[in-house]
């Protein structure tokens, strides 16, 4: 017949199914040159005997498959990927067509279309050296690994994107963006995750200045206020060691970066509240995965802790007859008449510079009495 087209298969199909009809082969044979069962041969014969070569080809030959996305669509999605998203990868991509364009498409014809047009965007080559991975520990508020990722993460500077993740269940418990990871930034993320979640039993965090060094007894600001709070500071001997958080920027740096250019976000706040209110909680319901054991084991703040006194930088002074002591070049007088003399003062101060003072907990009202520079009493100055 004119006009048909068949398929090496279904012509070969067609010329044995022939055979069977001329007599020359049984419907047994055929199934066995066919690898098909006795009964779905016999349908076959039944076919070509009614229809002929039309017998051998699939009903839907020549039909437009009933999920087939229109060209137009496709033309659409594409120019899309090519525009506005950009920077996104492909499973983030689909993710956003749906949530933010209303419009489903199958990852494979995704992949497909993007790839023939050459508008997947590639990956980085990495080393090829591999490490041995450490099992996740058992639950939630065992560790928390923490580092800093100094990166072009919006508008036309670099900042430092500061963040804590359950080694268990690879939760981002917080994280927020400073100009530096300093002490004090790192307080404060810190403290953002026990205040939303209780005390984890430890921080995993690189050797680095400001959190300690492996060789020696190397205080500082953050170990300090880690042992106050019973949580223990431990510190990694390479990057490899805590290669989940590692993992976890180099994932960020390629979806949040993505993100935070598409809604044109370019300054510090409006960084941190799209990464705390959107980004964080939808990270969380996609990548988070269930601990082993059902407990967790974050500690409670007890009654008697403070975290604005804990988690900040800490000084101490000695009271000296009169009830003053000597901070940062001037002379101070505690307020009121009770005898401090010879007591530690502490002094801590957060990230906003702001001090508190106090003696065995007890927060004490301060004065300036003199600066050491002038030797002039100055004008009285609340401190506390």
């Amino acid at each position: 017949m004119d006009g048909i087209i068949m398929s090496k298969k279904e012509l070969k199909t067609y010329r044995l199914t022939m055979n069977v009809l001329e007599g020359k082969l049984s419907i047994t044979e055929l199934s066995t040159l066919l690898d098909k069962s006795y009964r779905q041969t016999q349908r076959i014969v039944k076919k070509v005997k009614e229809k002929a070569e039309l017998g051998v080809i699939h009903g839907n030959t020549g039909r437009t498959p009933w999920n087939k996305t229109s060209e137009d669509l496709i033309d659409q999605i594409m120019s899309l990927l090519r525009g506005k998203y950009h920077d996104f990868n492909l499973a983030h991509f689909q993710e956003f067509l749906e949530e933010q364009e209303n419009i489903k498409i199958n990852y494979s014809t995704l992949y497909r279309n993007a790839n023939k047009r050459n508008l997947i965007k590639q990956k980085k080559r990495r080393s090829k050296r591999k490490f041995s991975t450490r099992a996740r520990l058992p639950k939630e508020g065992m560790m928390v690994q923490f580092d800093g990722s100094e990166h072009l993460w919006f508008g036309n500077f670099k900042s430092d994107l500061i963040a804590g993740i359950d080694d268990a269940t690879g939760k981002i418990l917080g994280a927020e963006f400073f100009i530096g990871e300093t002490s004090f930034h790192s307080m404060e993320v810190i403290k953002g995750i026990v205040r939303k979640y209780g005390i984890p039993e430890s921080f995993y965090v690189d050797e680095a200045a400001i959190y300690g060094k492996l060789e020696k007894d190397w205080d500082t600001q953050i170990k300090r206020a880690l042992k106050e709070l019973n949580s223990k500071l431990l510190i990694a001997t390479s990057a490899q060691a805590k290669g989940r958080v590692e993992r976890l920027f180099r994932t960020l740096q390629d979806r949040l970066i993505a993100e935070l250019s598409l809604l044109d976000i370019k300054t510090i706040p409006e960084a941190n509240k799209y990464l705390n209110e959107i980004f964080i909680p939808k990270f969380n319901k996609k990548f988070t995965i269930k601990a082993r054991e059902k407990e967790n084991s974050y500690q409670k703040l007890s009654d008697w802790m403070n975290l604005d006194l804990i988690l900040c930088k800490r000084e101490h002074r000695k009271i000296t007859s009169g009830n003053t002591f000597s901070y940062q070049g001037s002379t101070y007088i505690i307020k009121g008449n009770k005898d401090w003399r010879f007591r530690k003062m502490n002094i801590s101060t957060n990230i906003h510079q702001e001090m508190k003072f106090d003696i065995m907990g007890k927060i004490v009202s301060v004065e300036i009495f003199k600066k050491k520079k002038d030797k002039i009493k100055e004008e009285v100055q609340q401190a506390a």
